[in-house]
């Protein structure tokens, strides 16, 4: 898939479901940044799109394919694929009970603890991949105070140098940037970090 895309999967596994009461809701991008992306990316990736939720979550990518031709949004198929996971029904007769998700979890037995779980150990699994280093690791420099996005990109310049992560974050200071971090250990961002999305570069 294409920079534009990998811009809204990072919105996706990077969100955290917040539960207030009754409601559940995932922390996104900004809407319109991500619903131009989801317009551009649809019609043209649906077969991509199938495949990767279904190899994720162990969907029928042939549902996903349908649902995203009736004009589903993404929202929907991520959160209608977590709850037929978690509860082993059928996607499209999880797809289909959407009224609220909540209310569709209520339904299924699953609790608002589980599905918070699921999507922390989730983000936990991508950040530390992307990061390079072990679930462990991520979640005790979490622990530590660290952000998502500077582990993310510490672990980067960590496996292009051969240093420690640790080591990396340490030279992060409020007087300079992660551009600096990398050239004190000899590497160039340009080569560890995508470009940003066509549609950001335009503006």
């Amino acid at each position: 898939m294409r920079n534009i895309t990998k811009k809204i999967l990072a919105g996706i596994l990077g969100g955290a479901l917040i539960f207030t009461g009754a409601n559940a809701f995932a922390a996104e991008p900004d809407a319109s940044d991500f619903e131009r992306a989801w317009q551009e990316e649809a019609a043209q990736n649906i077969g991509g799109w199938a495949k990767y939720f279904s190899d994720k979550y162990g969907i029928d990518g042939a549902q996903i394919e349908r649902a995203m031709h009736d004009g589903v949004h993404i929202e929907d198929i991520k959160h209608a694929a977590v709850l037929s996971k978690l509860s082993g029904k059928n996607f499209s007769d999880v797809l289909a009970m959407k009224v609220d998700w909540s209310q569709v979890a209520d339904k299924l037995g699953i609790t608002h603890d589980q599905i918070k779980n699921f999507y922390d150990q989730e983000r936990d699994a991508e950040f530390a991949e992307r990061a390079g280093i072990d679930v462990g690791t991520f979640k005790s420099l979490l622990k530590d105070g660290y952000q998502l996005h500077d582990i993310a990109i510490a672990g980067k310049i960590a496996t292009a140098s051969g240093k420690d992560i640790k080591t990396v974050l340490g030279k992060r200071k409020i007087n300079n940037t992660w551009g600096d971090v990398a050239k004190s250990f000899g590497v160039d961002m340009k080569k560890i970090m995508p470009p940003p999305p066509a549609h950001h570069r335009d503006k």
